[in-house]
């Protein structure tokens, strides 16, 4: 990327398209999607966001979520659709959300204030949330694998 960013920034790589992911927080607000050489910077979404933490790709669905502290709120972009979409918006389970990740059909995410939790939801049902552990210190990210599909990159270290 030819032009710095900001110390605050949370990135998302994914090794399918060869892409990566940014928000930046602050004065400039936004979403933003490279190559992963840095070519072809493009903006995804500028508006409605204040502090949008925890980037996560559902490939299968083609759809980047976040999590947003001052909206308390988890929403997405349709990268076929180009449309934002609230999922949830809740005091009680997104007061100060971090970490997301996506594993099939629910979305797992961190939250400070929340009882130290991680929390579970359906993305079909989002406003059916569970607690899978609560009293954590401070939980930040978060990741979810499935154990049936080869890592990242994991092809290229054990060559």
């Amino acid at each position: 990327l030819s032009t710095k960013l900001p110390l605050h920034l949370f990135c998302l790589q994914t090794w399918l398209y060869r892409l990566m992911y940014w928000s930046k927080v602050g004065q400039n607000r936004k979403i933003e999607v490279a190559n992963m050489d840095g070519d072809d910077r493009r903006m995804l979404v500028r508006r409605g966001l204040y502090y949008p933490n925890g980037l996560t790709l559902d490939e299968t669905e083609n759809k980047l979520y976040w999590v947003d502290e001052l909206f308390q709120a988890l929403e997405y972009y349709d990268l076929r659709r180009h449309t934002i979409t609230t999922l949830l918006e809740s005091s009680s389970f997104l007061r100060y959300p971090f970490g997301l990740t996506s594993l099939d059909d629910h979305l797992y995410w961190t939250d400070q204030y929340s009882g130290n939790a991680i929390f579970q939801t359906n993305k079909a049902t989002p406003s059916n949330v569970t607690v899978l552990v609560s009293g954590l210190t401070y939980p930040m990210d978060i990741h979810a694998y499935d154990r049936n599909r080869t890592l990242p990159g994991k092809e290229l270290i054990f060559k």
